[in-house]
């Protein structure tokens, strides 16, 4: 696989005088890579992976409660959803509602609710959080694991800078730190985003030292 936007024309790759075909995608770990570097393959084969395990649900309705049903997401749908996501947490907003419909959907199968019912009102009645805004928070987490030496940090820690070192000015994002690689800078602190099963650094007693403003 040649990952490139443009067309290559390379010379034949041979292997033991075997012939190698060159591929569009290549899976690695669980996660599908193609070559434009776009996540729509990988999504488009997730969400077959798990429309497939919520189409199961209807069959279980009517024999077990409803708390069992939403145990039985949860320990057998979720974690398909969750796996790898931060990875490709810069996927489109068309992956993003193709995720989203497939929870929804199966929220209403546990609910036993109409179609047209809200879907803010669905996933608050069963404390569920939506797929894309659950990567957030996850890649919030690894972040501040990153910075606090938790976990292996694949950057250097020159990489992650925040905003009042280079600006001198107490703006409003002055505690927001830039991460490599990512395009948007990651707040450090948050109010309103909260996740009951995450239980590191990002709820409202974090261990995150506030940034002081500079004079």
């Amino acid at each position: 696989m040649t990952i490139s936007k443009y067309r290559n024309d390379h010379p034949p790759l041979l292997f033991n005088n075997t012939h190698l075909s060159e591929t569009d995608t290549h899976k690695h770990l669980g996660l599908l890579f193609h070559l434009s570097l776009s996540w729509n393959t990988h999504i488009v084969h997730l969400h077959q992976k798990v429309v497939t395990k919520i189409n199961r649900l209807p069959s279980f309705v009517n024999v077990v409660p409803r708390h069992a049903l939403l145990t039985i997401y949860k320990t057998n749908i979720l974690p398909v959803f969750d796996y790898g996501s931060i990875i490709y947490d810069n996927c489109s907003d068309y992956d993003n509602r193709m995720l989203d419909k497939a929870q929804l959907s199966a929220a209403k199968i546990i609910l036993g609710c109409l179609k047209t019912t809200s879907s803010n009102d669905v996933l608050a009645d069963l404390n569920l959080t939506s797929p894309h805004l659950r990567r957030k928070i996850y890649l919030l987490c690894y972040v501040s694991k990153l910075i606090f030496d938790m976990v292996p940090c694949p950057f250097p820690a020159s990489s992650f800078r925040s905003f009042k070192e280079f600006v001198p000015y107490a703006l409003r994002h002055h505690k927001n730190v830039q991460i490599p690689l990512l395009k948007n800078p990651c707040p450090m602190t948050s109010s309103s985003v909260r996740l009951p099963a995450c239980g590191t650094l990002y709820h409202s007693k974090s261990n995150l030292q506030p940034a002081t403003p500079s004079s």
